[in-house]
């Protein structure tokens, strides 16, 4: 019994320190997992105090909006109409990118544009040439007809005087020698028409800040008296693109005019227009193919750009400022052998850029030359052995000097059957 009392009171006392143990670990975690929380909390607190003072701020700023707004243009703190209008049948539509700019040109029209446009950087070569159209001849008849316009076809002068009239084609002063492109050259549609005698009729314009608008009758455009042009062009080597082309810099009408008392035309350059500003009103009008095919029709910028027109080269750029006719004389034979070799070395030109690859011959052609060769080869053999055995004399008639005739071929056979015999007996006599 003495022992079981020991034994019971020591259990009970294993069992108090345990509890008491694990009172001990329990508030140590505790402990720990609120040293934790505490910061984590405080930052909580912190944030939707923030929120709740950002709340606060929106509040106080923004304006009461009612149900119904009082008028229609009624926007928002920021210039946004906070309930906007949607159209029906647009809303889930998208927009295409559009390809066309505000002046009517697409985008590849506009870069080919702005490439007309470069300046000569990256040309190593150039040339330029002035050329005089002359309309009468049938390359160049398609910017001279018709005369009046008809079936929605004119001719390139009207399309000129029309835009010049209107003040939307910039002209500038022909000046000899030189070209000037600037304000203070630049000349108005009533100095013109009045130097050249053309009828018009102004009219104030609608918009103060535009110019008078001067409107030509088109009974009273001397298109039919514009004969020929001049055509300044450049002739270049594009390292950027790699090629050889030419372009056209600037064009001038030309007015021909007879006198009272002379039959010859007496020609009044007019204007020089630089090309890229006229090159606009030049898509819109087209001309007639002078081919076989008359139903082709193409735009007079496309009969530029193509180079269908033929001119002669009246002069090139030099640092004298001379014409062929001073360079060479008044001599017109000498004048076009200088026009036909200046304008044949610029088509030239191009041959010693360019490295071509040889051509082969084809078999046929290969084995006729050989025919050829070989025929001539004993055509010579066969003249080389008539003339050992034969000559000819200034007569012409053969002579017979080399020539063995059938009575000395027998005497010889003769002789030699002789010999023979004789030296038979001979060898049966020893």
């Amino acid at each position: 019994m003495k022992y079981m009392r020991i034994f019971v009171m020591v259990l009970l006392a294993m069992l108090l320190a345990g509890e008491v143990d694990a009172q001990v670990s329990v508030r140590r975690s505790s402990r720990s997992t609120s040293e934790k929380n505490v910061p984590a909390r405080g930052k909580d607190k912190n944030k939707d105090k923030g929120k709740e003072s950002n709340k606060k701020e929106k509040d106080s700023n923004a304006k009461p909006t009612s149900a119904k707004p009082a008028s229609g243009n009624n926007k928002g703190a920021n210039g946004a109409n906070p309930n906007p209008v949607v159209k029906k049948g647009n809303a889930n539509k998208k927009q295409p990118q559009s390809t066309v700019l505000t002046d009517g040109k697409t985008l590849r029209q506009q870069a080919f544009d702005e490439y007309q446009k470069d300046e000569a950087v990256e040309t190593p070569w150039q040339h330029i040439v002035y050329r005089e159209l002359d309309l009468t001849k049938d390359a160049n008849a398609s910017l001279y007809f018709p005369i009046e316009p008809m079936n929605g076809l004119t001719n390139l002068f009207r399309v000129i005087i029309d835009a010049f009239s209107k003040g939307e084609l910039p002209a500038y002063e022909y000046l000899d020698g030189r070209e000037v492109f600037t304000e203070a050259f630049r000349v108005k549609p009533k100095d013109i028409f009045d130097k050249f005698d053309i009828y018009y009729t102004a009219k104030p314009a609608e918009n103060r800040s535009k110019d008078t608008l001067y409107i030509v009758d088109e009974s009273n455009v001397p298109s039919a008296s514009v004969l020929s042009y001049f055509v300044k062009e450049r002739w270049e080597f594009d390292q950027k693109h790699s090629k050889y082309q030419r372009r056209i810099l600037c064009l001038c009408p030309v007015l021909h005019s007879t006198g009272d008392f002379s039959a010859d035309a007496v020609k009044y350059p007019m204007f020089w227009l630089n090309y890229e500003d006229l090159r606009p009103y030049l898509r819109d009008h087209l001309v007639v193919n002078q081919g076989m095919n008359t139903a082709a029709r193409f735009t007079m910028e496309e009969f530029f750009s193509l180079g269908q027109y033929e001119g002669d080269i009246y002069k090139e750029q030099n640092l004298r400022g001379l014409s062929l006719k001073q360079q060479v004389g008044d001599n017109p034979d000498s004048l076009k052998m200088a026009q036909q070799k200046l304008d044949n070395d610029l088509r030239a030109f191009e041959d010693s850029i360019w490295i071509k690859d040889p051509v082969p011959t084809a078999a046929p052609e290969r084995k006729a030359a050989h025919r050829k060769l070989t025929r001539s080869l004993e055509g010579k053999a066969n003249t080389e052995v008539k003339n050992d055995s034969t000559s000819v004399t200034r007569d012409g008639v053969e002579s017979k000097k080399n020539r063995r005739t059938k009575e000395s071929v027998d005497m010889e056979a003769v002789e030699e059957e002789k010999n023979r015999k004789a030296t038979t007996h001979k060898s049966v006599r020893r």
